[in-house]
């Protein structure tokens, strides 16, 4: 049983009102909407950190460029940014300003591997 069809049985059986039941209802919707999204995106995010994977470290680049590497029918331009901005997160890039507009907005893959040859020294 389903979170809809277990509010409509609390419907049939008179446990909640139709005021209840149309606001569960739409809560309901609006959680798988919501979860649709996270796995959209989680799925996006793998892409682009497959992508990412590819760049050279220390070269910038725009969000464009990934986004159209990606897929630009595929992805939307928000997707894609987020992705980013998970990456981010993850130190797999950094943001690098430019300048001091949204247009002068570059991503450099972080050079994750500089650890690696001074344990070998």
């Amino acid at each position: 049983m389903n979170n809809q069809d277990a509010i409509r049985h609390l419907f049939i059986n008179d446990v909640i009102s139709h005021k209840t039941f149309q606001a569960l209802i739409k809560k309901d919707e609006r959680l798988k909407a919501k979860q649709a999204k996270e796995v959209r995106q989680a799925s996006v995010t793998g892409v682009v950190e497959r992508h990412l994977e590819s760049l050279e470290p220390g070269k910038l680049f725009k969000h464009r460029t990934v986004w159209e590497a990606v897929g630009r029918d595929d992805f939307t331009r928000d997707e894609v940014l987020t992705a980013l901005q998970a990456c981010k997160e993850n130190s797999l890039v950094e943001q690098v300003r430019k300048g001091p507009n949204n247009f002068q907005v570059f991503w450099t893959r972080c050079l994750n591997d500089e650890a690696d040859p001074e344990q070998g020294e």
